[in-house]
């Protein structure tokens, strides 16, 4: 796996990493070339009901007037409460019943209050140029050092230690460390698809993006850290490696062809 930095976060620069919450990775969204907005969102079905009612004359109401209009509005309206509510996968469904469209909505669940966790982000290493100029332009200019990691599970058990010591530093002798680790994947256009509420609670919703961040190729480390001691951690922390730690990140660079 290779990982690219800005010179002066270099691991061996700073002797160590600095490790920020998923969420700022998402907050970072579209400027920062790296996060995807809508990582880590989750959504649930919903459905309800829209009252619509009229102004002016209306035709006569037979039945094909009736499901005309009930089909007209439904329409009309669909555009502008998919943009209002955020939702391009909105319906709206004439009922045929005064008035009534059935709203079919992915209600975006807020997580402002629910953990986050502490990533580590790398790609699949660029076996020809032509694969490593696709994963440049899919990440910031500004990374003008690479690293390549050959031992992704001991990197994995290094950096657990390295946290474990941060909070030892801050005082925090009870805590629990819950991790993940593995690919992300591309499997949406616009939204992530709506899921089960119980998704809140896990951390595979930080290892899915959109389809346009694709050739990031993106293997992710993730560290859910909690603790009665510490009501709320911070968003960006700086963890020391041990000399065995940093070896694990090598210098790399691109093929020639």
């Amino acid at each position: 796996m290779i990982r690219g930095w800005e010179g002066e976060y270099a691991p061996n620069f700073i002797g160590g990493l600095r490790l920020s919450k998923a969420r700022i990775f998402r907050e970072a969204g579209e400027e920062d070339g790296i996060g995807d907005a809508r990582e880590g969102e989750v959504r649930i079905p919903y459905e309800g009901k829209v009252t619509t009612t009229w102004d002016g004359p209306l035709p006569p109401m037979t039945k094909e007037n009736a499901e005309r209009i009930e089909a007209d509005t439904a329409e009309g309206l669909q555009q502008i409460f998919a943009d209002k509510m955020d939702d391009p996968n909105l319906k709206l469904e004439p009922t045929m019943e005064g008035g009534e469209l059935i709203l079919h909505q992915n209600v975006k669940v807020g997580d402002q209050n629910l953990g986050s966790p502490f990533l580590l982000c790398l790609s699949r290493e660029p076996t020809t140029r032509e694969t490593w100029e696709r994963l440049q332009a899919s990440l910031p200019n500004r990374y003008d050092t690479w690293t390549i990691t050959e031992n992704v599970e001991k990197l994995q058990f290094e950096v657990e230690w390295a946290i474990k010591r941060w909070m030892a530093l801050n005082e925090i002798t009870h805590h629990e460390i819950v991790k993940v680790r593995g690919w992300v994947v591309y499997p949406y256009e616009d939204v992530p698809p709506s899921g089960d509420a119980s998704e809140l609670l896990g951390m595979q919703r930080w290892f899915r993006k959109r389809r346009k961040y694709k050739n990031q190729e993106e293997y992710r480390l993730a560290w859910m850290l909690s603790s009665p001691q510490m009501e709320t951690f911070p968003e960006v922390i700086d963890v020391e490696l041990t000399r065995t730690g940093l070896n694990l990140f090598k210098t790399w660079a691109p093929p020639e062809t």
